[in-house]
């Protein structure tokens, strides 16, 4: 039991370590992006913030962050057989508008965005179908001997202009 406690607690720094190489290998827009979002951030600047995110923000987070949010969920989940469906096919998506209105000054707070200013970030990119996609993982949660740890990733794409775009905010685990 000790052993495999120890070793889910490892797997974060595996995982990171692993990942510095392609830290390199993501090249210097990525993290050049990455920086003046967090910039845009801790400005407050949420005109900056809408242009450099989608029309949608892929957020699960984002449909339980308020008491009312986790009832109507709680609500779902109890009267729709569908409910995993409708979550993850339609309200996960949340319009840019809607999330700057409802959930940017929630997720965005002065603490939160410190963390993702000061903790280990690692930057993944790959292609896909000459699509360019920038990963940014953040540890938000450091492990410790009795839990694995957590990160906050955020997804951005290039667009043809050569601009990212973020697209999904998610957690890990």
């Amino acid at each position: 039991m000790k052993h495999c406690l120890i070793l889910f607690a490892l797997l974060p720094v595996i995982f990171s370590s692993s990942c510095k190489q392609e830290k390199k290998a993501s090249g210097d827009d990525v993290t050049n992006m990455w920086t003046s979002f967090l910039s845009d951030l801790e400005a407050e600047d949420k005109e900056a913030f809408k242009n450099s995110s989608a029309e949608t923000i892929r957020c699960y987070d984002c449909i339980e962050n308020t008491p009312s949010e986790v009832q109507q969920m709680s609500i779902l989940r109890e009267q729709d057989s569908l409910w995993y469906d409708k979550i993850y096919d339609d309200l996960i998506y949340i319009p840019i508008d809607s999330f700057i209105a409802n959930d940017y000054d929630i997720l965005f707070n002065p603490q939160f965005i410190n963390i993702l200013q000061e903790n280990e970030t690692v930057y993944l990119s790959e292609q896909k179908e000459g699509v360019t996609y920038a990963h940014i993982l953040v540890i938000t949660t450091p492990p410790t001997a009795f839990f694995e740890g957590g990160q906050h990733s955020f997804l951005f794409v290039k667009e043809p202009n050569g601009f990212f775009k973020l697209t999904e905010i998610s957690t890990i685990p």
